[in-house]
């Protein structure tokens, strides 16, 4: 089953602050929420969903030089990323792969936001929570994650 996702623009996102942490290489949030109903896991990254709601994010991601771009986040506004029958990821598993390959990871250092995923391809981009957006195309499908931490990385 191929996981389906909604925007619903709601005008206010998730109020938690994204942490790089340079030490551990992976991503974290302040302040954390403990609920869980299941995980979608985005290469080493995992989106925490509660309510059919994605409502934080945390995992491993490594970042070098290597993967500088020049790729700038899409438009977005401020709302919910949702799971579409939410209820078919229950049952115990705890965590979902969207995506079979590994998704590329591009860095912009100017701006501050680094990007899991297709940063070309087109869609509807959602903050969902502070500094963090999603872009979901036209069927539904995760297209790319975008990411600025409160503190960007040495690279």
């Amino acid at each position: 089953m191929i996981m389906e996702f909604l925007i619903e623009n709601t005008g206010n996102s998730e109020q938690r602050t994204l942490i790089y942490r340079e030490d551990e290489f992976s991503f974290d949030m302040e302040p954390w929420v403990h609920e869980i109903d299941f995980d979608i896991a985005i290469n080493t990254l995992t989106l925490t969903v509660v309510d059919s709601k994605v409502i934080q994010l945390s995992g491993f991601c490594g970042l070098n030089k290597n993967m500088q771009a020049n790729y700038d986040v899409p438009q977005n506004k401020k709302g919910e990323l949702k799971i579409l029958h939410s209820e078919n990821y229950s049952g115990g598993i705890g965590c979902y792969g969207l995506n079979k390959d590994t998704l590329p990871v591009y860095v912009n250092a100017q701006t501050g936001w680094i990007c899991i995923g297709e940063p070309q391809k087109q869609g509807n981009a959602v903050e969902f929570i502070n500094n963090c957006v999603a872009v979901i195309d036209d069927n539904r499908k995760f297209v790319s994650l975008w990411l600025k931490p409160q503190k960007f990385p040495e690279l």
